[in-house]
């Protein structure tokens, strides 16, 4: 089986150079090939997993007869070599998707699907030499190592798999731009064929990252949700660029100028996710969520990323300038104030005009990005050259990035009701004056909190009720009858919905994040059968405690009622499990949680003190945290389907 493994790697490495050779019209039958080679040695490396066969290296040192069935399926990308497998898989996969919709007989299309094979090819030829799933042990094994007990749950089993439809998503736009620039397209042309790209991509990557603060959260053991962990700083990274590039390819596409600044955060997206697998490949980072320690594995990895980005602003500097005559749409009025692009015939752009406003919010999303990268490599790049170890953490990052993300929430709530040719600032406040009210009237009940949250509360609450607002005046909610405003509703546009959930999702999930870190409480206590701990208005009492032996693992288990004391109301219980995994021979900490409609009760238990009968506790009070679900889902759930709506959005 591994033999065949090994032939389907190869053949598919060998089909991704071919597109070099071949006419257009053979282009999707090696796609297909491609894919499916990649596909079938997916499959035969889940299927050795599941049958135990600890011939292979891959299946000995992460895997054991006792694991359960789900746990040996997506624990062949819980290690280095199967996720390296799996992030081929997902490349070709979007290989195959560029031969489908993509409109055939053009030269975007031929060159895009060249670039895209070279991708594939390069990172085919490193998983076969380098990173190769299906190698044999020196001698035969009738068991294996065990797997990691932090991976040991159905977070793992979605986590990578979308993050990786994020990252990857992203080498579309990628290999388009590349395109874009050797076949001259015009920028409005090639920012239409992108943008639904580039917004799959990041909807994806946004619902990843989102999963991976999910699991953090729950299998941690520590009550949080994001960390400013170096691994969620490199996923970080490009979502951030991502989010400016959505924006600005809008601009290109309506009025033809800055593609080439479009093309530059293209490239630069896709170059931060390999960057983001080098840095959790290489064992530079620490942190619970990197694969490694092979320094020559990462070197690997490092010597591809450097090709892709020096070969991909060759490219850029090559053909960038040879497309500076494009010409812009003429969409826009000439104004005697604003903003003149260079290189272009003469245009200008009001300074309170949605495209301003976007420019704004490209170059704040751009300053938080930089932000973020300086926090996760400086300290690296210290120890590199001096040796000196630091951390940079929350602090930094709370008191330089949380200022830009507010003033990226009220461009938000400027911008999108800024016309693009422009008004003034003081006609959006009075058509508007019921959102800024609203926000206004929420201060005396949360005056007494920190300045930075009482801003993040306002500005979001404000922002939620502008969307609505707007959303009424559109459909002419209470000035016209409901009959006709449910005729207008009708007649809205899919891509304004979809922008509404976008935006509605961003305000919900700061204001989730901000309830959340502002009304926190948390306890800690050892507990004997019958004792409490009471947070906020719940009592948590230990019912019982019991000693539980599944396969793998052996745990304590303690059973707490919760109460609320308001009206002293037995809600239900928790669970929570402190295990010690047999075949790992480690410990590990299984919270459990009881979920309200706005809150989460979090408990987590540790070892029983023998000698006192008593167990260690702590119990977390989470305001909040569906909140921050909902919100990620929205902003993911916003974004896909402006990527599946009409590509023709009327200026206004």
């Amino acid at each position: 089986m591994s033999e065949l493994g090994n032939i389907l790697l190869l053949g598919a490495c060998l089909l991704s150079l071919v597109y070099l050779f071949l006419p257009l019209n053979s282009y999707q039958f090696i796609t297909t090939s491609v894919f499916s080679c990649v596909s079938a040695s997916m499959v035969i490396l889940i299927y050795c997993h599941i049958t135990n066969n600890f011939l292979l290296e891959n299946v000995y040192y992460h895997s054991h007869t006792t694991k359960s069935l789900i746990y040996k399926i997506c624990g062949v990308w819980g290690n280095k070599e199967g996720s390296m497998l799996l992030w081929t898989l997902v490349l070709t996969f979007y290989l195959f998707l560029m031969g489908i919709f993509i409109d055939n007989d053009s030269e975007l299309k031929k060159v895009s699907l060249i670039t895209q094979g070279l991708i594939c090819f390069c990172f085919l030829l490193f998983t076969l030499l380098e990173s190769n799933p299906f190698t044999k042990m020196s001698s035969i094994e009738t068991d294996g190592l065990g797997f990691n007990p932090i991976l040991q749950d159905i977070g793992l089993a979605i986590h990578p798999p979308i993050l990786y439809l994020g990252y990857l998503g992203f080498s579309v736009p990628f290999s388009l731009s590349i395109a874009g620039l050797i076949a001259s397209t015009e920028g409005n042309i090639w920012a239409r064929i992108v943008r639904p790209w580039v917004l799959v991509s990041w909807s994806l990557l946004t619902l990843g990252i989102s999963l991976g603060s999910w699991w953090a959260y729950r299998e941690l053991g520590w009550g949080g949700f994001w960390f400013w962990d170096p691994v969620e700083n490199v996923s970080l990274m490009p979502w951030l660029i991502a989010v400016a590039l959505t924006h600005l390819l809008l601009v290109v596409r309506n009025f033809n100028v800055l593609r080439n600044f479009a093309i530059l955060l293209t490239l630069t997206t896709f170059i931060l996710s390999v960057t983001g697998t080098f840095l959790v490949r290489s064992g530079i980072l620490a942190s619970v969520h990197t694969f490694a320690d092979d320094p020559r594995y990462g070197l690997y990895i490092l010597a591809l990323l450097g090709v892709i980005t020096v070969s991909s602003f060759v490219v850029f500097i090559a053909f960038a300038k040879k497309n500076r005559s494009l010409t812009p749409l003429p969409v826009i009025p000439a104004s005697h104030v604003g903003i003149t692009l260079e290189g272009t015939p003469k245009q200008n752009f009001p300074v309170f005009s949605r495209f301003t406003m976007m420019l704004m919010n490209n170059l704040l999303f751009i300053t938080a990005f930089f932000i973020v990268f300086v926090g996760t490599l400086y300290p690296i790049m210290l120890e590199y050259l001096t040796g000196e170890l630091i951390s940079v953490g929350a602090p930094y990052y709370n008191s330089l990035f949380n200022p830009i993300a507010l003033a990226i929430l009220v461009l938000i709530m400027v911008g999108q009701h800024c016309r693009w040719q422009g008004n003034s600032l003081l006609t959006i406040f009075r058509e508007y004056r019921f959102s800024f009210c609203s926000a206004v009237a929420i201060l005396p009940f949360i005056f007494h909190m920190e300045l930075m949250i009482v801003l993040s509360i306002t500005i979001s609450i404000a922002l939620l009720v502008f969307v609505l607002e707007a959303y009424s005046k559109r459909i002419r909610l209470f000035k016209v009858a409901l009959s006709e405003s449910i005729l207008l509703a009708g007649r809205v546009p899919k891509s304004y919905y979809a922008m509404m959930l976008a935006h509605a999702g961003v305000t919900i999930l700061v204001f989730g994040i901000t309830y959340s870190v502002g009304w926190l409480e948390k306890k800690e206590s050892c507990l004997k059968i019958g004792d409490s701990i009471t947070v906020n208005k719940f009592k948590v009492t230990l019912r019982n405690i019991e000693l539980i032996k599944e396969k793998n693992f052996h745990a304590v288990r303690g059973t707490m009622d919760i109460k609320n004391l308001l009206n002293n109301k037995v809600l239900g219980e928790v669970t929570p499990e402190y295990r010690f995994y047999l075949v790992e021979a480690q410990k590990s900490v299984e919270s459990s949680i009881y979920h309200n409609l706005f809150s989460d009760i979090y408990v987590v238990i540790g070892e029983i003190d023998k000698s006192k009968s008593k167990i260690a506790t702590k119990v977390h009070y989470k305001p909040g945290m569906p909140i921050i679900w909902l919100g990620s889902f929205l902003i993911a759930l916003g974004s896909l389907l402006t990527a599946f709506s009409s590509n023709r959005t009327k200026v206004v």
